[in-house]
């Protein structure tokens, strides 16, 4: 099962179609980046071409522990698909299973080797039992290949080492692929991988590139390479000869000519007019890079045992290639904008000016809060609960509708406004930012550190005016609104009594909600979160628990300050009698339902990362066709299977600066 597993994926990666790529990997001196000679059992070298003789020289070892080191698209991962795949064809009855697992989940401060891998495993592997998994572990009957140590965040890439050295101290094999600089970085702090030895790749020879292209060429179709490698001989020096001595550059080479129409022929890529320079030919590749690793056509189905994951499909049509290029150019200028190269989830779309950040934040929210109150008066129209009389269902029916609409707009308008205002404001002090909920104990350790009493008191402040603000211009429009309708002044008076009525309570409420919304709040350490998707689902949880916490005081609150504001007000207007549906108990029940889910919905949208979030990466952004609907979906296809993206801890990455400079550039 896991054989054909990994076959399948060196099928679709286009790894053996026909021969590996021939990349030179090399061992490196030990005083480097290796453990004395004596612990690692000897040198490993080899060609991935000649998976047979690396695997034989990687058996050798006496722990059996290897690291792989290289650059960008230098074909680290390549390496260790194949090595698996050929460890598995070697397999024998009581031999470690190889299995390939991606290190950028993993959260080396929190979480022990073996807990992460069992974990894993059951993921991958849903049919085995708890205890199977276990078992195999601590009978290291699984040989880890971790790949991606620099898929961690900086900060945790020491800390993974030491931890993957103990938790190998009394023995076990082991195979971890990273990038050379970020291992080089890592072991200034922490000791390298014991007993490993360690491979490097070298660049590809202008010899060896040549016969792979000719080789991978029918004996039919080998006429139309041979200029370009006649060139490659000639000068292996040339532009052409350095762009192609990268692996990712010598594949995208055969994979976008390999299906070029007749009047494109690669000897194009000698022409020095044209590609003067290497960085011209990489450029001229990248540009077909999505049509490359977004290939049409039916998927094949997983292996039996495995999990169906929930994947993201190229729009249907010829522009499916060009609407993907659309929105990796625009995540690219995103991450130029903000001078950065990680690309967080809370962070899409603010690179918008301020102030149409706030309309578009303010217009959901608003938007959201009337049609809440608009859905909820058709529902108590419709089932007699506010109907003065008794009428037919079509015509509480009708009745709802109107009532509701004039209702949603009377609310949805200052609530759009308060919310535009509390998003600008919580955008100008700090930014949105992922948080968790912890109610701190007296006296408990451990307990992460809370706000700061001045930011308590400024929340509470920001909940005390919105609510003011909200409640207020509820009631001046209300009084607005039935006038015009009625022709009476004095409805606008008594409209003036209800904004204070429905304000104070409001602004109360507010002030209670937003204090207690912070003192429960606190910070997440981003850098040691274990990738994107988790952190998202954290706040997500976060910020829904924060809801029903915080909804149902803020409702109740509204409710009894309204009632004690009303009883106090009450005999200034309308013949010495104030009347409002909020006092009768299907009233304050509404009262309190809309309060509660309302103002929750529109702190949840202006206030939390994981609301700017929807608002703008869910929304907004798919709207204006910057981005797909479905985006982390989008992001995880692009880190996991086409390896456009990498990832970096909570962040997703361009996996080669160079394409995060091609798709920042306009198109041509």
């Amino acid at each position: 099962m896991v054989l054909a597993q990994w076959r399948q994926e060196a099928a679709l990666r286009g790894l053996q179609d026909p021969v590996p790529i021939p990349v030179r990997w090399r061992a490196t001196p030990s005083g480097r980046f290796g453990d004395h000679l004596d612990l690692t059992g000897g040198p490993v070298e080899g060609n991935a071409a000649d998976l047979g003789s690396f695997a034989d020289a990687f058996l050798r070892l006496r722990q059996r522990r290897l690291v792989v080191l290289g650059g960008a698209g230098s074909g680290k991962t390549s390496l260790a698909v194949l090595l698996v795949i050929e460890l598995l064809h070697r397999m024998r009855e009581g031999h470690p299973v190889p299995v390939l697992l991606s290190l950028a989940s993993w959260r080396p401060r929190a979480e022990h080797l073996a807990t992460w891998l069992e974990r894993q495993l059951l993921l991958e592997y849903p049919h085995l039992s708890v205890e199977t998994v276990r078992d195999l572990i601590q009978d290291r009957r699984v040989l880890p290949v971790l790949d991606g140590l620099d898929e961690l965040s900086t900060a945790e890439q020491p800390v993974a080492l030491r931890a993957l050295n103990s938790a190998l101290a009394a023995g076990g094999p082991l195979v971890l692929t990273c990038r050379t600089g970020d291992y080089a970085k890592a072991i200034r702090s922490a000791a390298v991988l014991r007993s490993a030895a360690v491979v490097r790749a070298e660049p590809l020879a202008a010899e060896a590139v040549s016969a792979y292209l000719l080789k991978s060429a029918t004996p039919l179709h080998q006429d139309r390479w041979r200029p370009l490698t006649d060139a490659l001989a000639r000068d292996p020096s040339s532009p052409v000869a350095t762009a192609l001595s990268v692996p990712l550059l010598l594949w995208l080479c055969r994979a976008v000519y390999e299906h070029a129409g007749p009047d494109r022929f690669p000897s194009e890529l000698t022409d020095s007019g044209e590609f003067p320079t290497a960085e011209a030919v990489e450029r001229h590749l990248l540009r077909a890079l999505v049509l490359s690793v977004y290939a049409g056509g039916p998927q094949p189905p997983p292996p039996p045992g495995r999990t169906v994951s929930r994947g993201w499909s190229i729009p249907n049509g010829d522009r499916g290639p060009e609407q993907v290029s659309r929105w990796f150019g625009y995540l690219a200028q995103h991450l130029g904008q903000r001078r950065k190269p990680d690309l967080a989830w809370w962070e899409l779309g603010t690179v918008m000016r301020p102030l149409p950040r706030m309309i578009v934040v303010g217009v959901t929210a608003g938007s959201g809060v009337g049609l809440l109150v608009w859905l909820t008066d058709c529902l108590l129209y419709l089932f007699g609960f506010l109907s003065g009389f008794p009428q037919e269902p079509t015509s509480r029916l009708t009745e709802g509708l109107l009532v509701g609409l004039a209702n949603g707009f009377i609310t949805g308008v200052p609530a759009a406004l308060v919310f535009a205002l509390i998003h600008g404001r919580a955008i100008r002090r700090s930014g949105l930012a992922p948080v968790r909920v912890r109610i701190r104990i007296r006296g408990r350790a451990g307990q992460p550190e809370v706000r700061s009493v001045p930011e308590i008191l400024a929340r509470a402040r920001t909940g005390l005016l919105a609510g003011l603000a909200v409640g207020g211009g509820s009631g001046v429009l209300t009084g607005v609104f039935n006038t015009l309708i009625l022709g009476e002044f004095a409805w606008f008076m008594a409209g003036l009594v209800g904004a204070v009525v429905t304000g104070l309570p409001f602004a109360l409420a507010g002030g209670l909600a937003g204090g207690l919304m912070a003192w429960l709040e606190a910070p997440v350490d981003v850098e040691a979160a274990p990738d994107p998707c988790g952190l998202l689902n954290l706040n997500r949880k976060t910020v829904l628990l924060q809801w029903l916490m915080i909804g149902p005081v803020f409702g109740l609150v509204a409710v009894v300050g309204f009632r004690f504001t009303f009883e106090l007000l009450n005999g200034i207007v309308r013949d010495g009698s104030l009347v409002w549906s909020g006092t009768s108990l299907v009233g304050g029940l509404r009262l309190g339902l809309l309060t509660a889910v309302g103002a929750g919905l529109g702190a949840v949208l202006s206030m939390t990362a994981w609301g700017q979030w929807v608002v703008l990466a869910r929304i907004w952004l798919p709207l204006t066709r910057r981005l797909p609907w479905r985006v982390m979906t989008f992001l995880e296809d692009a880190h996991r299977k086409r390896g456009v993206l990498r990832q970096a801890g909570a962040f997703y990455q361009f996996r080669h600066t160079r394409l995060q400079d091609h798709f920042a550039r306009p198109p041509e």
